[in-house]
């Protein structure tokens, strides 16, 4: 899936016995190897919805703001630094590492909102997915 890779299951599957930390904690599967952990519940996020084609969040992303760039099996937090053409020149910040992308290797950094609702920011507005298909910025 789009998600990274991973498949997740509870105590009582995939055959992982009982969580070493007890409750609270799940066992995630890594689709690139196969190998198992034991993960608190609390550190995992839902996976965000697939990023509509007709949604212009590319066009409107500026020099600064967040996104998320596949790399290496799964997404990370960037920061747009410029662009050249196709090509989005990004910042993993936390890693201090510059990255070439091309638009279907990000997607917008997806939040959630108070109500649970997803959620992303352009020019400093954030709105759901919705909103943004329903017309320009105010």
């Amino acid at each position: 899936g789009e998600g990274g890779g991973v498949r997740v299951g509870s105590s009582g599957q995939g055959g992982g016995g009982d969580p070493p930390g007890g409750s609270g904690q799940v066992l995630i599967e890594y689709d690139v190897d196969g190998s198992q952990e034991w993960v608190e519940a609390a550190n995992l996020r839902p996976e965000p919805p697939p990023t509509a084609s007709e949604l212009p969040w590319l066009s409107r992303l500026a020099k600064g703001e967040l996104a998320e760039l596949w790399y290496e099996g799964g997404w990370w937090e960037v920061i747009l630094q410029a662009r050249a053409g196709s090509k989005f020149q990004v910042l993993a910040a936390r890693y201090n590492k510059i990255h070439s992308a091309t638009a279907a290797e990000l997607r917008p950094w997806w939040q959630r909102d108070e109500a649970g609702a997803w959620c992303y920011t352009l020019q400093r507005k954030t709105r759901t997915a919705e909103q943004w298909r329903a017309g320009p910025l105010p």
